[in-house]
């Protein structure tokens, strides 16, 4: 089994399928190897919950913003009624209050995040508030929240926030390290491996 090396975009993370390894011997030595690779490969949970912080608050500022613009537009007078088949000011107002509801989804995922304590003992399951990096049809990164989410970037990996109702979601709750699961996609049955859960 090889040591992870460098590349250009940083050390490899990818994790080796263990149960793909035939051996038991096999299976515990490349973990060793594993667990023995250079600090910079190990993804810190701290800075992906700052990261998905900023990004939060980002999108949150901008919404807020286009729903006071909506709220304007409703009181406005280029959307008074003129005639019974105007129906500008009925649109507006649709989407004046579908711009509060983003709103009100923001501010309650970023409070999810803001109270989120990055220190406390992480679980050896998959549960809500669990990182986990899985090898599959989709590799990558995944924080399982109370809702799905936007994505946030740490040091050019890409985290993908899921809800637990989601396929991926559904499919990986309860589930620890070198457990295997499906999800079924329009495409067909896709192939997942938890290779870590932080």
């Amino acid at each position: 089994f090889p040591a992870p090396v460098a590349t250009p975009g940083g050390w490899s993370s990818t994790m080796p399928s263990w149960n793909r390894m035939g051996s038991a011997q096999a299976k515990s030595t490349a973990m060793a190897m594993w667990l023995a690779r250079p600090e910079e490969v190990w993804m810190q949970k701290s800075t992906v919950i700052g990261a998905f912080r900023s990004v939060l608050a980002a999108e949150l500022d901008a919404v807020e913003r286009v729903a006071a613009m909506a709220r304007d537009e409703v009181s406005s007078d280029e959307t008074k009624q003129e005639g019974k088949y105007d129906t500008r000011a009925t649109e507006a107002s649709y989407l004046a209050r579908g711009q509060a509801w983003r709103v009100a989804e923001l501010r309650r995922l970023k409070a999810w995040f803001d109270v989120f304590d990055t220190e406390r003992t992480t679980p050896e399951t998959v549960g809500i508030g669990s990182l986990v990096e899985v090898d599959g049809t989709r590799s990558g990164w995944y924080l399982l929240g109370p809702v799905g989410g936007p994505t946030a970037e740490v040091d050019g990996v890409v985290v993908r926030l899921i809800s637990p109702q989601s396929p991926m979601g559904r499919a990986m709750r309860g589930m620890e390290a070198e457990d295997a699961f499906e999800v079924t996609s329009p495409t067909g049955i896709l192939d997942y491996e938890i290779c870590r859960v932080l």
